[in-house]
């Protein structure tokens, strides 16, 4: 039976710097929250207390107020903007970065990759990215080809694949049936519904023609005379 190339990789997105800038920007923003608060809210919550009989009293809860109707405000409108830019159901999140994961497979740290991978499935549940880049570390790093089937498979039925992670995914399962597992009958299902499912595509034509070599294979098998005669 004729195969085609061993697997191909596919580009994995570059690892960003990680969340530092964000946290600092939120501090800031929030420090700058609480003196505009306090620069405001002493005086103003002093004369209102003086009014009711308590001044300190006034003064300590002014800035309070103030923080709350500030960070409610702005609480409210990333809420607004979020709905705005990205309504539910019609357009697409931006991707998550995973920085924490990626930083420990570019060290070598596998199995704490996996591990913080889990996490971040169990945060954001459906989501595809992480399941892959599981697979793809049992498969490529740890060399736990039959996790790695696992993980693809958990990919196909418990997260949400765009068309493309359907077709890699699929295929590279595949892959791994065909060239490391050396058993072509297992690889025959993802074959058939890659080809089905995208008939006009690379994939979809590479998965069709493995289909029929397995076929034909299969049928040379069942018209092969027993052994012995």
């Amino acid at each position: 039976m004729t195969l085609e190339p061993p697997r191909r990789k596919f580009p994995e997105a570059s690892i960003t710097k990680g969340s530092k800038d964000i946290d600092g920007a939120a501090r800031a923003r929030k420090l700058k929250t609480l003196a505009f608060a306090l620069y405001g809210g002493v005086p103003l919550g002093a004369a209102a207390g003086y009014l009711l009989g308590h001044p300190v009293l006034g003064g300590l809860l002014g800035p309070a107020l103030i923080y709350a109707i500030v960070t409610g405000i702005a609480a409210a409108s990333g809420k607004g903007a979020s709905a705005l830019y990205m309504p539910s159901g019609s357009t697409t999140p931006r991707p998550k970065e995973y920085s924490r994961a990626k930083a420990l497979e570019v060290r070598g740290q596998y199995e704490d990759a996996i591990r913080a991978y889990e996490v971040e499935i169990l945060d954001s549940p459906g989501v595809a990215d992480p399941y892959l880049r599981i697979a793809r570390l049992y498969r490529d790093e740890i060399k736990d080809i039959e996790a790695a089937v696992t993980w693809f498979k958990r990919a196909q039925q418990e997260a949400r694949l765009s068309p493309g992670e359907a077709i890699r995914s699929q295929r590279e399962l595949a892959e791994i049936f065909l060239h490391t597992l050396k058993e072509p009958r297992k690889a025959a299902p993802e074959l058939a519904r890659l080809a089905e499912a995208h008939p006009s595509t690379p994939d979809g034509e590479w998965a069709a023609r493995e289909l029929a070599y397995i076929k034909e294979e299969m049928e040379r098998e069942r018209k092969a005379p027993p052994p012995g005669t």
